[in-house]
């Protein structure tokens, strides 16, 4: 299936005295993922209504210092940090708020709940999960559905919020069976899929893939002979815009009460 996003971003929008960045960790890959980030920028203005959108990324350039910098140049009274992040981890409650910190920006921020908690992420995850199924001819109802995340070291977080997303799929009784794997913990992926006779197919909670979930879940799969297909990360799902400009909205309207 086509590549649809190979990095995380960073955007920034303004509106009404309001300036949202939606920060995430960031991706030195090329030209490819430069070219999606303008495609999602540009329907996340659309979506949202929003006048001005930018972006930049926390790992790589531009930075979130400068996105920063430049949603206050707006003359936003209040800035709305939105994580692109999977779960209230070390990267969104400890990372975020130092960077934020650090540049100056802590009184006129406020950081909103991260990406992976919204329950619209389980939707798209079980309906890009149906279509690679749909691809790769296997029965939803005879296969499984592995649902990978990265876990995490820092913490239990990453794998709780992927486990809470493989929940809420496995209770809709679409798939044979509902499991998790991880890239950074156990259960590992590779084990997860050695062994397994029964069609599988891998969602990736992820907002991007990045170097390491990219390449390393389809090395799985091919290292394994796992019969599997990757649907790839949800951060890749064509309603992730929709998604972030919904909450974008949301704050906005919180904000002006």
């Amino acid at each position: 299936m086509p590549r649809r996003l190979e990095f995380e971003v960073v955007i920034v929008a303004s509106h009404s005295g309001v300036a949202a960045v939606l920060a995430s960790h960031g991706d030195r890959a090329g030209t490819e993922p430069n070219r999606v980030l303008a495609s999602h920028t540009e329907s996340v203005r659309r979506l949202a209504g929003l006048p001005a959108v930018t972006a930049g990324v926390l790992k790589g350039e531009p930075s979130l210092e400068a996105a920063l910098g430049e949603a206050a140049a707006t003359g936003a009274g209040t800035i709305l940090v939105y994580p692109l992040f999977m779960a209230e981890g070390y990267f969104a409650t400890t990372v975020l708020p130092d960077r934020i910190r650090a540049a100056g920006f802590e009184s006129s921020t406020r950081i909103l709940p991260p990406l992976g908690i919204d329950p619209g992420v389980v939707d798209l995850m079980r309906a890009d999960a149906l279509e690679a199924s749909r691809q790769a001819g296997f029965a939803p109802q005879a296969s499984r559905l592995l649902v990978v995340g990265h876990g995490s070291k820092f913490g239990p977080a990453s794998a709780q919020a992927t486990r809470v997303a493989a929940d809420s799929i496995a209770r809709s009784g679409t798939f044979a069976g509902v499991a998790t794997a991880f890239l950074e913990e156990p259960p590992f992926l590779r084990a997860e899929l050695e062994g397994v006779e029964a069609p599988t197919i891998v969602a990736g909670f992820f907002y991007g893939d990045g170097m390491h979930a990219g390449e390393d879940v389809p090395a799985a799969i091919a290292e394994t002979g796992a019969r599997a297909v990757y649907a790839g990360p949800v951060g890749y799902s064509a309603g992730i815009p929709s998604l972030i400009a919904s909450s974008l909205i949301a704050a906005t309207r919180v904000h002006a009460q």
